[in-house]
């Protein structure tokens, strides 16, 4: 299949699966909240927090590999793509066995990170062994991931992914509402997890044959790379889990785990609207892959500012609904105004949001073309910075705090992400990047205020309200970006392109008719 082919397909089924698992998700959230009460949402949001650090073990290795997967695909090098698929699985058992001991050997000493203790009747050393071996058999279809992956073959896995969500969901349902037992709840995902890395498995052994069985060694130029890249890969995995993945266990730490089972709720939303740049990156990064592989800078260029602007102006869209609605869903979501958070709280993620999902196309293209290495003392930094300045400004503002420590060390990869992707690959001056990123971020607020302006005018209470501001909303926003961008030359080009896709798609259906 052609890029345009691959990206189009990806894209669909990944968001049929994001679709399906987000209306699933806040279905068993709901009932999970009615039956079983907050406090599990707030150990699931810890236990999941923990196995973020203890996957540190995984040190970046399989981006190292995807990225040295890239070459050997477009150049169809059989051998060295089923080498690069060994070597991954032996990382991974490597992996799966610290992970495991080092999993082990925390379980006395959760109960430190939990503010107040639990009220449930629960044994949370259980739980936290069933999530560890939840975190283990996802590691079991790694490397075949990797290699549908590369290949630019997401589809297939959320098929896979799809099936499995439905079936588990169900079941999960049903356990709930008759047995209101969470360590049968949480057995069904243990089981379901095991069942779809069963699936990959053998669907990637059917479509990729020769990809099995064994392999001559690595070239020495190749092991060098790939030991470069996870050096450099491994401090960024242990940048972005310290930014991200810390802000549960702070809250649950310092605040109890009541606490954070409110503001898991929120963190379900903003995680499910962070899928939607996920499910879109992971659609296009392999093709990305490609194009850096076999195409000249210049072409590469034009790509990445065509796909800057649609990141862009998807992170203002995303935003600007986010701060306007979050509240309003919520308190009609959970029945109950005690579960929403403070406004300054809600602008605080937004902002957050906001700078991590603008810098979606800068991580595309740095992964892609292998800069890892040439700034890899920048995670380390955004780490420090990020707990040193959220234990602090915790202890003077509260929760917000943790969200402006957060906001204070993206700052420092906003600056230097860009800067280093342009020098390195690029070749040319960043200055138009960030200038446009700074009329970017004014159009977006110009927006927001706007919009929030006007949907507060419609009363709150009642699903029917609720609709009509997501309506207002989602209309208004839209209306006034594509009016700040209807001049622009990337604003045209998409646009011609969505365009392009749109006449292709009712060519084929006329030809199916006649046929």
């Amino acid at each position: 299949m052609t890029r345009t082919q691959n990206i189009r397909k990806n894209l669909i089924f990944n968001i049929i699966k994001f679709v399906t698992q987000l209306v699933l998700q806040f279905v068993l959230r709901t009932i999970l909240i009615y039956y079983m009460g907050a406090e599990y949402l707030g150990l699931n949001g810890l236990f999941t927090n923990i196995f973020s650090f203890l996957n540190l073990a995984e040190l970046g290795i399989g981006s190292a590999i995807v990225f040295s997967m890239y070459k050997p695909i477009a150049d169809n090098d059989i051998e060295k793509i089923k080498a690069l698929q060994n070597l991954y699985k032996k990382f991974y058992c490597i992996i799966s066995i610290v992970v495991g001991v080092l999993g082990i050997a925390i379980t006395p000493f959760i109960k430190y990170l939990m503010n107040g203790g639990v009220t449930v009747d629960i044994n949370i050393y259980v739980l936290y062994l069933m999530y560890l071996a939840y975190t283990l058999v996802g590691y079991w279809s790694a490397h075949k991931r990797s290699l549908i992956f590369a290949y630019q073959r997401n589809d297939i896995e959320n098929k896979i992914k799809t099936i499995c969500i439905i079936a588990m969901s169900i079941i999960q349902i049903g356990i709930l509402i008759i047995f209101k037992n969470y360590y049968l709840y949480f057995s069904i995902s243990i089981l379901f997890t095991l069942i779809e890395c069963i699936l990959i498995n053998v669907v990637a052994n059917k479509l990729f044959p020769e990809i099995n069985g064994k392999s001559e060694p690595l070239d020495i130029k190749t092991k060098k790379e790939i030991t470069k890249n996870v050096t450099a890969l491994s401090m960024h995995k242990i940048g972005g889990i310290v930014v991200f993945s810390t802000d549960n266990i702070l809250i649950s730490t310092f605040l109890g785990v009541a606490i954070l089972g409110i503001y898991s709720n929120y963190q379900l939303i903003t995680a499910s609207l962070t899928s939607v740049f996920s499910l879109l990156s992971n659609s296009m990064t392999a093709s990305v892959g490609n194009i850096i592989a076999k195409d000249s800078i210049d072409h590469a260029y034009s790509k990445f500012k065509q796909l800057n602007f649609f990141f862009n102006y998807l992170s203002a869209f995303i935003t600007i609904c986010l701060i306007v609605l979050v509240q309003p869903f919520i308190k009609i979501w959970t029945a109950n105004a005690e579960y929403l958070l403070d406004m300054g709280i809600v602008l605080l993620m937004s902002l957050s949001f906001y700078i991590g999902k603008s810098l979606t196309t800068i991580s595309i293209y740095k992964d892609c073309a292998g800069i890892f290495w040439q700034d890899k003392w920048r995670p380390l930094v955004e780490a420090l910075v990020n707990m040193i300045s959220s234990i602090v400004l915790l202890k003077i503002f509260g929760m917000a705090g943790i969200f402006m420590g957060t906001i204070i060390s993206q700052i420092f990869p906003f600056l230097v992400a860009p800067i280093i992707l342009y020098k390195h690959y690029f070749k040319r001056s960043v200055k138009g990047y960030f200038a446009r990123y700074a009329l970017d971020f004014v159009i977006m607020c110009a927006c927001c205020v706007i919009t929030y302006f006007v949907c507060s005018l419609i009363p709150d209470g009642g699903i029917w309200w609720l609709i009509l501001k997501f309506v207002v909303c989602i209309l208004l926003s839209n209306i006034l970006l594509i009016l700040a961008y209807l001049s622009t030359k990337e604003f045209k080009e998409l646009f011609s392109m969505a365009k392009g896709m749109l006449k292709n798609v009712f060519k084929k259906k006329a030809k199916k008719e006649k046929v």
